[in-house]
């Protein structure tokens, strides 16, 4: 008994590459989220700790040492909420386009976005918890 092997066509080939196409875009698009958000994530913690450390060592006098750390809090809370909407969009995405490609249901840029806005969190909270202390 022989099986007929199904032979793409044409337009399903570019059907499909077309779909994979969309898929690398989506991805491309979530970790430029990614590097915006840990840039975002980065300068706003190395804002508030570097303000934080020389109003320690007494350098800043003249000017409210507050805004720049809430400055710095902000930036970071930007950056999270920035990375979690970039992956959201991104799962969204994703879960209209499974119907039609064979995928599998996480992917490792997700799982770094995820991963980082966790670190951004614990960030934040230890940052707070830093500033509120001294």
């Amino acid at each position: 008994m022989t099986e007929e092997i199904h032979k793409p066509t044409a337009p399903e080939i570019q059907v499909e590459l077309a779909r994979v196409r969309t898929l690398l875009a989506l991805d491309r698009t979530l970790l430029a989220w990614i590097r915006t958000s840990l840039s975002l994530i980065a300068f706003g913690f190395t804002l508030a700790k570097f303000v934080h450390q020389l109003v320690g060592d007494g350098a800043l006098h003249a000017i409210d040492v507050h805004y720049p750390r809430h400055l710095g809090v902000a930036l970071m809370i930007l950056g999270i909420v920035g990375l979690l909407a970039g992956a959201y969009d991104y799962w969204q995405a994703v879960k209209r386009l499974r119907g039609s490609v064979d995928m599998p249901g996480w992917s490792t840029s997700l799982l770094i976005a995820l991963f980082i806005a966790a670190i951004g969190a614990f960030l934040i909270l230890s940052l707070l918890a830093d500033l509120d202390l001294k």
